[in-house]
């Protein structure tokens, strides 16, 4: 039996009551994990280990919910993954240890620098760069791992191609930022709750996506992840907005309004949207308040993208029946500044933006 597993508590299945084996991890009627509430409190134990800074605590906690869990499941892979990537960073030491992140000093060049001629002290500054970036505290270095991604770097070359070749290079580089840094929100995000996560990758005319991995998380917290997203794809809106106010040069405009559109898009709360996670774990009566406001944004900026909003919002109010025993307050406000903030920036950039498209021609 699993270690610090009462007995008592894997006699029957807690869903559907079958009888259990006493080493039992799944049920063999439902299919369902017998130890799924513990999973979960290991998990939340996990995400405050790892947030506190505590990365042995969180490989601890995650190593015990190994043996709550089939050994060749997805679930057990998702955890091996978790533990080793806790391993590289306890390994790698403290993120604020000067001499871990940097190293030993310099004594030469060496040899394999001397080949490259004229390009070896580049390549050398460009190595030190990249340490030091390391060092500048966790953010720059969650950063730097996702940038070190050779599948994000290629796939959003080709995502730069794309748009270069439609709507020319600044406006390629303004809206692929913003579709990077709107993932970023995920990633950092799916790193601060001690979960394993991998860099962006971007499906050219498509969009992007952060694969993570998590087992029994708590719906908030996915909603903390999902609304991460659109809440970086905010601030990267308002920076493309205060690029054009210095600048004058319509193209930012163009960045701003669309970013903050595509950004609107993700919160209709279906299917693979960030709002269907983020409309998880809302009440009846949150539902309610983000149904009502979707209506409000649409009667006032006349943005057709709220529309689908509702729609989503009203099919998971009254058909879906999904509640929460306990709606969350926090991610309901979240969710309805967010709506309104993007929505007003969307329709700022459509109503301020006269001439745009004769500019960008």
């Amino acid at each position: 039996m699993p270690a610090g597993v009462e007995p008592s508590a894997a006699r029957s299945c807690g869903h559907c009551g079958e009888p259990l084996e006493p080493l039992s991890v799944i049920c063999p009627r439902c299919r369902r994990l017998v130890y799924s509430d513990r999973l979960k409190s290991i998990a939340n134990q996990a995400a405050s280990s790892y947030s506190s800074g505590d990365r042995e605590g969180a490989r601890r906690a995650w190593a015990s919910a190994l043996a709550l869990v089939p050994p060749s499941s997805s679930q057990a892979d998702a955890i091996q993954r978790t533990i080793q990537q806790l391993d590289r960073e306890i390994a790698a030491g403290p993120a604020g240890s000067l001499r871990t992140q940097l190293g030993p000093p310099p004594q030469e060049v060496p040899s394999w620098a001397k080949r490259l001629g004229p390009l070896g002290p580049v390549v050398l500054l460009i190595l030190k760069f990249k340490w030091l970036l390391l060092f500048v505290g966790t953010k720059a270095k969650l950063l730097l791992l996702a940038l070190t991604n050779f599948k994000m770097i290629i796939s959003m070359a080709a995502f730069i191609g794309l748009y270069w070749a439609l709507f020319g290079w600044w406006f390629a580089v303004g809206f692929v930022g913003s579709i990077f840094i709107h993932e970023m929100g995920h990633y950092v995000t799916v790193r601060r709750y001690g979960f394993a996560a991998e860099g962006p990758v971007f499906l050219p005319g498509l969009g992007a996506y952060v694969r993570w991995h998590g087992i029994n998380v708590d719906p908030v917290v996915r909603s903390r992840i999902s609304l991460a997203g659109p809440l970086f794809g905010l601030f990267a809106s308002i920076a493309a907005y205060g690029i054009y106010f210095a600048t004058g040069q319509a193209v930012w405009m163009a960045v701003g309004h669309v970013g903050a559109y595509i950004n609107l898009f993700n919160l209709i709360p279906v299917a693979i949207f960030d709002g269907n996670s983020a409309m998880t774990p809302l009440g009846r009566q949150h539902r309610l308040a983000v149904l009502i406001t979707s209506l409000a944004m649409l009667f006032i900026t006349s943005e057709f993208m709220f529309l689908f909003i509702a729609l989503g919002t009203g099919y998971r109010t009254f058909f879906s029946h999904d509640f929460p025993e306990k709606g969350s307050d926090s991610t309901a406000y979240y969710y309805i500044s967010l709506l309104v903030v993007l929505g007003l920036l969307s329709w700022y950039g459509v109503h301020s933006a006269g001439g745009l498209r004769a500019d960008l021609t």
